[in-house]
């Protein structure tokens, strides 16, 4: 999950998914693989997050940095919180944070809050296919997690597409 977290392009759904099944099967603990897997794609996000924040003062245009900055000065807290629960732009966020050297007292807790939520919804995806479960409440409740994934994705790339 570490990796998951970081630019390199590893979704989370290889290792979620079997992980929600075989909690399921009774195998693992859910408790646990949420804790862990927030963990590792935080741990993930914050390795992306230094290495920017070092990176980018050296070898970026200072334009695209005050850029980037204003951006995160206008929408930061909310495009961290939000990434995470979209379709491709969770575990690169933590990239213009640390451009912006957002504040890490916002940006480790938004992390960790947003990856839970992600990764507790492919969780509970991978639980349903080894569940006999039938329930129209685990129906709805998966698609009412879709419903708000895509809007926040949808607005997400609608605010990103001016910048």
């Amino acid at each position: 999950m570490i990796l998951v977290g970081t630019f390199i392009p590893l979704p989370t759904q290889l290792i979620l998914l079997p992980a929600g099944y075989l909690v399921s099967q009774g195998e693992l603990n859910l408790g646990s693989i949420i804790i862990v897997t927030a963990l590792g794609t935080s741990i993930g996000a914050s390795i992306n997050y230094f290495l920017a924040k070092q990176i980018s003062s050296k070898f970026m245009n200072p334009n695209k940095i005050a850029k980037v900055q204003k951006f995160f000065s206008k929408y930061g807290k909310l495009s961290v919180a939000l990434a995470p629960l979209t379709f491709g732009l969770g575990q690169y966020i933590s990239i213009p944070a640390g451009m912006a050297k957002m504040d890490l007292r916002w940006f480790l807790p938004l992390i960790f809050s947003s990856n839970t939520l992600w990764n507790f919804a492919m969780l509970m995806l991978g639980y349903l296919f080894g569940s006999e479960a039938n329930s129209q409440v685990i129906y709805v409740s998966l698609a009412a997690m879709f419903l708000v994934i895509v809007s926040i994705t949808v607005f997400l790339y609608r605010e990103l597409k001016s910048y």
